[in-house]
């Protein structure tokens, strides 16, 4: 120990003389090694052809939110934030979101507030908030979805009657000059008055005389002819009763559509049947017809109203 201290200068310059040593070694190993060092690095990188495809999910969906940005929607109101007040009749003021009375009747205000409906659009039922051709209350009514275009009622619920049409019958009963003989013109005055007898056919018809059955009636102290004769149809076998000087409806009557899903307009025949767009397949007959209404049957024996509409 008192060599080390006697000494201590001597040992000071000897270690540092080791690590100047170990220093110049590393130095020397580095540059010998520089060359093939350097050589590596210059060699080009194998050639990949093998592109990875790009991230397009974030540009889909900033595209999207460009298209159809988020609602701000129905806030339920705040200490910062006011309730919703919607006015009615007169500017009375209702809560939409409290007040049981509906804005847009029979639309309830819970159904528009669930689907994040425009309380304040004055055309809420009849906007199509999901552009599916289909209206709010045609979504509210098939419940279904407004907001979704792949939720719809069905398609024939567009459509809509415009006309009960009635064809008069081109035959009229004129009476009976003769015993057993019976007088028949044709409505349309083409034809001559044909003089015919029971199970006589009507020329230029499928129709046959069958039956007659004299009748009186008192109208003001009168007595007035309302005798019937019966003709048939030998084809379908319907029969027509024709009543003494009175024009009568032809049996066959036909509704005229109107298809709001299109814009389109047809005819169509009692008991035939039709399909609509784009559903050509499903058929639909027509069974009955009234000034109101037309009743129309499914492939499934479901009968649907058709409501009387506007041109």
């Amino acid at each position: 120990m008192d060599w080390l201290k006697k000494h201590f200068d001597r040992v000071i310059l000897a270690v540092m003389g080791i690590v100047l040593i170990a220093c110049a070694g590393l130095i020397i190993s580095s540059s010998l090694s520089f060359n093939s060092t350097f050589t590596e690095s210059q060699t080009p990188p194998r050639r990949n052809d093998n592109v990875p495809p790009p991230a397009t999910e974030l540009v889909k969906e900033r595209i999207s939110a460009l298209v159809k940005p988020k609602d701000w929607g129905i806030h339920p109101g705040s200490l910062f934030v006011s309730d919703p007040y919607v006015t009615k009749d007169k500017g009375k003021p209702l809560n939409p979101l409290e007040d049981k009375e509906p804005l847009y009747p029979p639309i309830p205000n819970q159904w528009i507030k669930d689907y994040n409906l425009d309380f304040s659009d004055a055309d809420l039922p009849d906007a199509d908030a999901d552009g599916d051709k289909f209206s709010n209350i045609e979504e509210y009514n098939g419940k279904t979805d407004p907001t979704d275009p792949r939720s719809m009622p069905a398609y024939i619920t567009k459509l809509r009657l415009l006309e009960f049409i009635q064809v008069p019958f081109r035959l009229k009963f004129s009476g009976s000059p003769d015993e057993g003989t019976y007088s028949i013109n044709t409505m349309d005055l083409k034809g001559p008055t044909q003089f015919l007898k029971i199970g006589e056919m009507v020329a230029g018809t499928s129709y046959k005389v069958v039956k007659y059955e004299p009748k009186k009636m008192d109208k003001e102290g009168l007595e007035v002819d309302i005798s019937e004769l019966t003709v048939e149809n030998q084809n379908t076998g319907q029969k027509i009763i024709l009543v003494n000087d009175k024009p009568v409806n032809d049996p066959t009557v036909y509704a005229k559509f109107k298809y709001l899903w299109d814009g389109s307009e047809f005819k169509v025949k009692k008991n035939d049947s039709f399909s609509v767009k784009p559903e050509e397949t499903v058929k639909y007959k027509l069974i009955d017809i009234s000034d109101s209404e037309a009743v129309i049957e499914s492939a499934q024996g479901a009968k649907i109203q058709v409501p009387k509409g506007t041109p």
